[in-house]
């Protein structure tokens, strides 16, 4: 059979009691795509009240999708692509683009609607939090750096703004805030109370880590930083395989010691602390949602011996892998 993604409408209503993102599923699911076994299509949203809609798609197709949104008033977005790429794009004249590729995060004010979400590459998986700059602007408090000001002044101006000119790197600290309210297990009200506890949690340590964002910058071409994208997303894509710095650098396109230097300043880490980093973080994964034994595991993030392994988990993750097994 074949294959045709089209667009659908996501209605992001924040005064709505029941959540109308159900029926986009549905139509997302049997109306706007000619099914077959390569698509899996899911679209789930956790949190939904009259400040904050919070969803996360987890979705494999094959040639991606566009998602036309409109809403009942207007909103901030903060979107963290934690697969696959992501591209927000206004469908009047202001040609306001945010593109977030895929391991990176944004916050971004769109005045005019609606706009078009496009994303690309075979899987997405995605957290996303739709908000109101009043909310937004309360959970902030006092707490404003020259950024946010200048964010907030485009929003009073209602002027279509991205917080971060170029999207960063989603932190290690996030990504494991991010996989507990994914994998929450909770049911209920219960569920409920967690996640709003979780988000809000995230929330902070976002808006705290970008309220001074001053040391962050980093003066680097556009095409180095994609080149270290391109290493990043190689290194992710073979965790098993031995990764050595000189091969790393040819992927790069660079030296080795421009690649340990540049990486260092886009990513606040040396470069094998970030792989190890990335090793553990998929490590956890496979325990928790694979079931795999320790000895699977740490073959399939490359260390050939499991004490080796459990003792890098140990001083990455602060406690031992035989906690996650069940």
């Amino acid at each position: 059979m074949s294959v045709e993604l089209k667009s659908f409408y996501s209605f992001i209503n924040f005064n709505c009691s029941t959540v109308k993102a159900t029926q986009d599923k549905i139509s997302l699911k049997e109306t706007n795509i000619v099914s077959n076994v390569h698509n899996q299509v899911d679209e789930e949203v956790l949190v939904c009240n009259s400040t904050i809609v919070v969803a996360n798609k987890n979705t494999v197709t094959e040639i991606g999708f566009n998602v036309d949104v409109t809403s009942d008033v207007r909103f901030v977005k903060l979107h963290f692509s934690l697969r696959g790429n992501y591209l927000h794009s206004c469908t009047n004249t202001t040609n306001f683009k945010v593109n977030v590729p895929e391991g990176c995060c944004n916050m971004f004010f769109v005045p005019v609607l609606p706009t078009v979400e496009t994303y690309t590459g075979r899987h997405h998986k995605t957290l996303e939090v739709y908000i109101t700059p009043q909310e937004l602007a309360k959970i902030v408090g006092a707490e404003f750096g020259t950024d946010l000001k200048q964010f907030f002044s485009k929003i009073t101006a209602l002027e279509p703004a991205a917080y971060y000119k170029k999207s960063k790197q989603i932190p290690l600290k996030f990504k494991n805030q991010i996989n507990e309210i994914l994998q929450c297990k909770y049911t209920g009200i219960l569920k409920e109370n967690y996640l709003k506890s979780r988000l809000t949690v995230l929330l902070i340590d976002f808006l705290m880590k970008t309220a001074n964002p001053v040391a962050e910058e980093v003066i680097i071409s556009e095409s180095d930083y994609l080149a270290l994208v391109r290493v990043e997303k190689y290194c992710k894509q073979n965790l098993k395989e031995k990764l050595t710095i000189n091969h790393l650098s040819l992927i790069a396109g660079f030296n080795t010691t421009k690649l340990k230097r540049d990486f260092k300043k886009v990513y606040k880490t040396t470069i094998f602390k970030h792989i190890t980093q990335l090793r553990m973080q998929k490590a956890k994964e496979l325990i928790q949602e694979k079931g795999l034994s320790i000895g699977e595991v740490s073959y399939e993030v490359g260390y050939s011996n499991p004490q080796h392994f459990t003792a890098a988990f140990k001083k990455t993750i602060g406690y031992l892998p035989s906690k996650l097994v069940k």
